[in-house]
């Protein structure tokens, strides 16, 4: 760790106002011509651009920005995160997202070092082989809504099985309606030990679930909305899904782009 103590030192006498790393990149970065896979992130940088962060293990979603970007190290330097956590440690892992015009920028990588290890702030990961931008929706989603209602059985862990209208669906996932407020009883990121839906009478979706979203609804009547994404569901059905789902006249004249990984 000397060249981490030797760096967060070297930072602690810089202006107050510039990252970790950034007194460093002057001397190195700066000399070292970005290359072309990481031109996005030193534009978030340059933008000082909020970027959204999830520790795995975690549901709270926190805030950061890139201070530095060491090419020569192979380091992303992050400032810290808003609001302050106090979980953080050298090896954890953490997932970074930027949104952008419809497309996303997912970066996952460990924590190598912690400025207040060495009286400093930030923090530095490993920098990614690259850094794009890619199209968060995926896969066709085909909205169902009141059209042709069908039943989702699903179980919140911990708590007993309900059942909600399938509102759409994709190879990925699906969105289910259920009626009354199940927000005490659900979190971003929950496993679903079950998911249920008989899409017909050859194709059953049964498998278990992450929770990406939730919100309440109030029409046609108070009911909870959730998100939900496909975790061990068998290739062979996910295929034989897809093609249902192409093939038939199921919602297509609703049919949007959803990868369901929000």
């Amino acid at each position: 760790m000397s060249l981490f103590s030797k760096l967060f030192r070297k930072n602690t006498h810089k202006n107050p106002d510039k990252g970790i790393g950034a007194e460093n990149s002057g001397s190195d970065t700066e000399s070292t011509p970005i290359p072309s896979q990481y031109i996005p992130l030193a534009e978030l940088q340059k933008q000082r651009q909020q970027l959204e962060v999830k520790i795995t293990g975690a549901s709270r979603t926190y805030q950061t920005m890139i201070l530095a970007i060491d090419i020569e190290r192979g380091l992303l330097w992050l400032d810290d995160l808003f609001p302050q956590q106090l979980i953080l440690d050298v090896g954890d892992d953490i997932t970074i997202r930027h949104h952008r015009n419809g497309e996303q920028l997912v970066i996952q990588a460990a924590i190598v070092a912690l400025g207040s290890t060495y009286g400093a702030s930030g923090l530095a990961i490993t920098l990614p082989e690259s850094a794009s931008y890619q199209p968060r929706r995926s896969s066709p989603r085909f909205m169902i809504g009141h059209q042709s209602p069908l039943s989702v059985k699903i179980r919140p862990l911990g708590q007993e099985p309900c059942y909600g209208t399938l509102q759409d669906i994709s190879a990925g996932g699906l969105r289910v309606m259920v009626a009354g407020n199940l927000i005490p009883y659900l979190r971003h990121g929950a496993l679903l030990p079950l998911c249920e839906v008989n899409i017909s009478d050859e194709l059953q979706i049964r498998c278990r679930a992450r929770i990406c979203a939730f919100r309440i609804g109030r029409s046609p009547y108070r009911h909870t909305q959730i998100s939900i994404k496909f975790v061990d569901l068998e290739e062979e059905t996910r295929d034989s899904l897809a093609r249902f789902l192409q093939e038939s006249d199921l919602g297509q004249a609703n049919q949007t782009w959803d990868s369901y990984a929000a």
